[in-house]
């Protein structure tokens, strides 16, 4: 049998060729032992002989789409993108120190803590020990590793150069979980602060007002209006709780069920791009991390328009769902991406204009990863300043809603006690 590799010697310089050989555990050991190590062995049929010189010419030049076979995962349990981001980099480490990919998975598999992504691990192993390409075995567990991830490191080994694929798929991800991470502390505070004070404002008006209702009604004077109003609430949320608590889970049932919904999702993702709160930061977050994505993978090796289809099944929003679109449609034509950006009504101010200079010079790739990084970090500055404006706006007013409380218990005692003096 006859089988075409591709392999990288100790000064990082890609080598291919053909061994003939019984098995492609054979091929390996004997790259080893030559000093090479394998990023991808396959068996290669007669038929195909004669076709290879030609493919391997046309590759760097050609428009080719990276068609994988996308099998159903064996695994239901969701992998935290912070243990993948782990594997990758020990991969992406191990690899630039000179360690056969084979061997790379094998350890990175054998120290992996998560148990759902060490079985996938070992499986990738050993499909990848058989001669498997890695993007291939990758792809068979579409649940822990998404289309972009493969098609990347798909472009890579076809270039020989997945090492440093797996290098810059790594930085993607930590900024993604650095961004996450910085975005989520940003909110913690305002979602703690109102439901601890929500908290309490339901505790008084379930457990404490109806105490003081019997208090009142013996006191034999007129009760505030505001008062009896606060007690009749109190008094209904006691003895209405169960209906309550069903209204509310249903409430909650319905949400969760229609956010699936295209015209919810279209309201949703409308309002997020277009309410005055959210607009500036959610265009320059969206905007900033599907063009690093696409930078990225660009500069991996795969082509523009797969990356473009790619980009859009990465993103939810629908209507980058749609710009991607029109961007496809227009790329098929023959025409650039700028004019469908320009169209884009929600891209931030100058951000078609900057990949349209990127298209003219050649440099659409880098283009698009500093745009991408420029974007992401406008967002954020977007959100903290929003995030400081409004913490003095929501103390102020939670903490009116506790004084009205608090005052509605506090008047028509003082009421009592002055006329007893």
């Amino acid at each position: 049998m006859k089988f075409q590799y591709v392999a990288k010697d100790i000064h990082g310089k890609s080598v291919r060729g053909l061994f003939e050989s019984e098995s492609s555990v054979a091929v390996r050991q004997r790259l080893r032992s030559q000093g090479l190590y394998a990023l991808s062995i396959d068996q290669v049929s007669h038929s195909l002989l004669g076709r290879l010189n030609q493919h391997h010419s046309s590759l760097a030049t050609s428009s080719f789409r990276i068609d994988l076979p996308l099998l159903a995962g064996k695994y239901s349990s969701r992998t935290k993108s912070s243990d993948l981001m782990v594997v990758l980099s020990q991969l992406s480490i191990m690899c630039q120190s000179g360690d056969d990919l084979a061997e790379a998975l094998n350890t990175v598999a054998n120290q992996c803590q998560a148990s759902n992504l060490k079985t996938v691990l070992v499986s990738v192993y050993q499909e990848v020990s058989q001669g498997t390409r890695f993007s291939v075995a990758l792809a068979k567990h579409p649940k822990v590793f998404n289309e972009s991830l493969v098609a990347a490191l798909a472009a890579g080994e076809q270039s020989g150069r997945i090492v440093e694929v797996l290098e810059r798929t790594t930085r993607l991800m930590r900024n993604d979980q650095l961004m996450r991470s910085t975005v989520l502390s940003m909110l913690m505070y305002p979602a703690v602060l109102c439901t601890i004070t929500l908290t309490v404002i339901f505790s008084m008006l379930f457990f404490v007002l109806p105490q003081f209702a019997t208090i009142f009604s013996d006191m034999g004077k007129p009760i505030p209006p505001l008062t009896n109003v606060l007690l009749a609430l109190g008094t209904n949320l006691r003895s209405n709780w169960i209906a309550i608590a069903i209204l509310v889970a249903l409430a909650i049932g319905a949400a969760w069920t229609g956010r699936t919904h295209p015209q919810v999702r279209r309201a949703w993702d409308f309002g997020l791009l277009n309410f005055v709160l959210t607009k500036n930061f959610a265009r320059a977050l969206i905007t900033g991390r599907i063009f690093r994505l696409l930078g990225t993978m660009l500069e991996s090796g795969v082509p523009l328009l797969e990356s473009v289809r790619l980009c859009r099944n990465a993103t939810r929003n629908l209507f980058f769902q749609q710009m991607f679109d029109q961007v496809e449609q227009d790329l098929l034509k023959g025409e650039g991406m700028s004019q469908s950006l320009v169209a884009a009504a929600f891209l931030p101010p100058g951000a078609a204009h900057m990949i349209s200079t990127g298209e003219r010079t050649g440099k659409l790739p880098q283009v698009l990863q500093t745009v991408g990084e420029y974007f992401e970090s406008d967002g954020e500055r977007r959100l903290r300043t929003l995030v400081k404006m409004l913490e003095p706006a929501i103390i102020v007013g939670l903490g009116g809603i506790v004084g009205v409380v608090v005052l509605s218990i506090i008047l028509p005692l003082l009421d009592v006690t002055t006329a007893s003096s």
